[in-house]
């Protein structure tokens, strides 16, 4: 009991420290505690306080319930390296450009146009994915229009957020529930139809009244883009292309064809890789004014988000030790109602807030293992939990966290304040209306 009481201060201090990133000062210098220190800190005093034994750190990411968190891992950070050097080759930026001129001027075709594509495209993919390769695009579309690129920047990454329940491998947290409950391709799909398709009408209808006035009705371009500029190296950029295009096909086909998700982007990053060191010293030239051979190489590698890792990590740590001492088992306890309608409504919302305290993919795991003997409107409740619950806060999902850091490259500024105030009524819109479509489904379709 003492060492869950431990467990419990070292977690809940690390979530502070996590989303506050405070400072503290020795002497004459200012540590500032972020993400990456934070949670190594709190390995640290997990494990000198002897309530995690050492080896549990290797366990917690490996196999649990059919469930692989290094798996996970290699995927998220995998796809950020492939969408980072496809973003480098400057191709997003034409395509950002010519996306806008179809559009035609108007602004609120331009806004379900690109809401549709990024449905579309998290459909077929992830919605990290989805994250990393549109929002430069949204970027350069405000940069060229001058338009206030926040409504379709919340709208999209929102919708990536909630189109990815429609396919397991739209976000992987729903792999973790297909595995915990071992459900096929077609039985989540079928079972996960009609809540998705009540999520993508609410969230619709909530960025329509939330955001109405502020589309413009007329965006125009100002400024001519010189494809030559954009694009360093024109082979380079259109082999990326194709081969990002390859990625998305052999991503969508892959339960056909088994191959698993992670070992797709695990060859995708090594094509990207091989691309990226045999174009280095062109592109470098191009990119850098004092450049070496591998700058470009270099960069590319360095632009993805490593700075999360040792935080998902610990708080795998913190899942894992959590089922150790007995603190699963009594969440599970905890969801035991006999109506169906209660069960999706009390367990999306919970699971939506607890991805706020713990990150989704966490704690996906975390209910996954205190949830999976129980009837299925549990396990498609912790599918829309995990997927929302990304929408509510900026740490709610790992794609959240990435998102504000790279927003923050172009050069704004996304903190939780701003996040909460443009997603919180539709979040809590969408949960209600995912709820009665669980219900609904698992009355009718189960």
């Amino acid at each position: 009991m003492v060492d869950l009481v431990i467990t419990l201060n070292i977690f809940f201090a690390t979530v502070y420290a996590t989303i506050k990133e405070p400072k503290i000062k020795i002497k004459n210098a200012v540590i500032s505690l972020d993400q990456a220190k934070s949670s190594l800190l709190a390995l640290i005093l997990l494990i000198a306080t002897g309530v995690v034994p050492l080896n549990l750190i290797r366990t917690s990411i490996m196999k649990q319930l059919n469930i692989v968190p290094w798996q996970i891992l290699v995927i998220f950070f995998g796809s950020a390296y492939i969408c980072t050097s496809l973003d480098a080759s400057g191709l997003l930026k034409v395509i950002a450009y010519k996306f806008l001129s179809v559009s035609k001027g108007d602004g609120k075709k331009l806004f379900f146009n690109m809401v549709l594509l990024a449905g579309i495209m998290t459909m077929f993919t992830s919605n990290d994915i989805v994250t990393l390769t549109l929002t430069p695009i949204i970027v350069y579309m405000s940069q060229y229009s001058g338009v206030d690129p926040m409504p379709l920047l919340i709208s999209v990454f929102f919708t990536s957020n909630t189109w990815s329940m429609f396919f397991y491998i739209g976000n992987p947290t729903n792999v973790i529930v297909a595995q915990a409950y071992s459900f096929s391709f077609f039985e989540y799909t079928r079972l996960m139809f009609i809540p998705t398709v009540a999520t993508i009408a609410a969230s619709l209808m909530g960025f329509y009244v939330q955001y109405g006035k502020k589309i413009p009705q007329r965006v125009e371009a100002e400024l001519e883009l010189d494809v030559d500029e954009a694009l360093k190296s024109k082979l380079y950029a259109w082999l990326s292309g194709l081969t990002f295009c390859a990625f998305f096909v052999t991503v969508s086909i892959g339960d056909f064809i088994g191959l698993p998700l992670w070992k797709a982007v695990v060859l995708y990053c090594a094509i990207y890789a091989l691309l990226n060191l045999v174009f280095s010293s062109k592109m470098s030239e191009a990119n850098f004014e004092d450049s070496q051979s591998l700058s470009f190489f270099i960069d590319v590698f360095k632009r993805v988000p490593w700075k999360i890792l040792p935080m998902i990590i610990t708080f795998f740590v913190f899942v894992q030790t959590f089922s150790m001492y007995g603190l699963t088992d009594l969440v599970g306890k905890l969801f035991n109602f006999r109506n169906d309608l209660l069960v999706s409504l009390f367990t999306t919302y919970v699971t939506a807030f607890a991805a706020n305290i713990m990150i989704n993919q966490p704690m996906t795991i975390f209910f996954a293992h205190a949830l999976w003997q129980k009837p299925v409107s549990y396990a498609l409740s912790l599918v829309v939990g995990s997927n929302i619950g990304g929408n509510i806060t900026l740490i709610g999902a790992l794609a959240g966290m990435m998102w504000s850091r790279i927003l923050k490259n172009y050069g704004i500024e996304m903190n939780n304040v701003k996040f909460i105030k443009n997603t919180f009524f539709v979040a809590m819109l969408t949960l209600f209306a995912s709820s009665l479509g669980i219900w609904i489904s698992v009355k009718f379709l189960h």
